[in-house]
């Protein structure tokens, strides 16, 4: 049997490491490094207006700016960051 240790060791290993893939409106394709916390500290930064980096700060702006996001494996994570940068007033003027 398994110990938990070593089922998150397995689950870290099978963690989607692709980059995300972003559509932009002028139709230009920017990808973005997916490490194993990089799209949870980028959700953290745009939920609890965490301490971000610059660099940080440009990935957010193309994420809110994009007109697709996607997370190659079919996650659905990126479309939860998506979703929260994109601001419901915007989408209603």
């Amino acid at each position: 049997m398994k110990t938990i240790r070593q089922r998150l060791e397995a689950l870290e290993r099978d963690l989607n490491t692709e980059p995300l893939i972003l559509t932009m409106p002028d139709g230009r394709i920017v990808t973005i490094p997916n490490g194993a916390d990089y799209l949870l500290r980028l959700l953290g930064i745009a939920i609890r207006s965490e301490t971000a980096s610059p660099e940080e700060l440009a990935r957010l702006e193309l994420v809110r700016t994009c007109t697709r996001c996607r997370e190659p494996g079919g996650s659905l994570f990126a479309e939860l960051i998506c979703a929260v940068l994109h601001d419901p007033a915007e989408a209603s003027t």
